[in-house]
This record gives structure tokens, C-alpha cells and sequence, in this order.
């Protein structure tokens, strides 16, 4: 009683609309591989424009996503691996004791 009539929508054909044929894909597919492959000075002597570009885009992500990778598997090792402390020996123990005791006697005698 209260619906709302659906509004008619109209497709535009776009660039993510169209469907490639597979031996369009294929064709793109191997074009990529071939870029996807080169050098950065190889790239920068051989492709323009478009490809160029996505070249360039594809190999920027694929650096941020590594440094990235980097950072959080340097804080993962940090759990993983947590610094490792010598524990003490006895002769220090008693070290450390004596000084206590030297430092408290030292502080009696200020006070008097």
C-alpha cells in the first residue's frame, strides 16, 4: 500500500560494463605479462602514455605493499622473539645486597 514504485534505471555501457571477449583478454593478458616484466629503464625506453603510467602505478603499490609487509613483520618478530635478559649471578646478587645494605646504613647515619 505504501511501496515506493522501483525507478527505472537505465545502463550505460561503460568501460566496466563492457564484457571482453577471452581472446580480447588474452591478448591483454600477454601484453601485461610482457610489461609486467621489463625493468623501470627498459619500461621508461620502450612504453608511453597509458601503459607507461599503469606500469608505473602497478610497481608503485608493489613497493608500498612490501614496506609495509616489512614494518609488520619487524613488529611481529618483536613478540615473536622478545629481547632475552642474562639473569643475574649469584655473586652480583650478592653484590647488589651489599650495596643495599651500605645505602640504607648510609642513610641512618645522615639522619642521626
Amino acid at each position: 500500500a505504501f511501496g515506493v514504485p522501483p525507478m527505472a534505471t537505465s545502463r550505460r555501457s561503460t568501460a566496466l560494463n563492457e564484457f571482453l571477449s577471452p581472446e580480447e583478454r588474452a591478448d591483454k593478458i600477454t601484453r601485461w605479462g610482457e610489461i609486467r616484466s621489463m625493468t623501470a629503464d627498459e619500461a621508461a625506453a620502450n612504453l608511453a602514455g597509458e601503459e607507461l603510467e599503469a606500469y608505473n602505478r602497478y610497481y608503485e603499490e608493489v613497493r608500498e605493499g612490501v614496506l609495509k609487509m616489512q614494518e609488520l613483520a619487524g613488529l611481529m618478530m618483536k613478540d615473536v622473539e622478545p629481547p632475552r635478559i642474562q639473569p643475574k649471578s649469584k655473586n652480583q646478587r650478592k653484590r647488589d645486597k651489599w650495596a643495599l645494605v651500605q645505602r640504607r646504613e648510609a642513610a641512618k647515619a645522615a639522619a642521626k
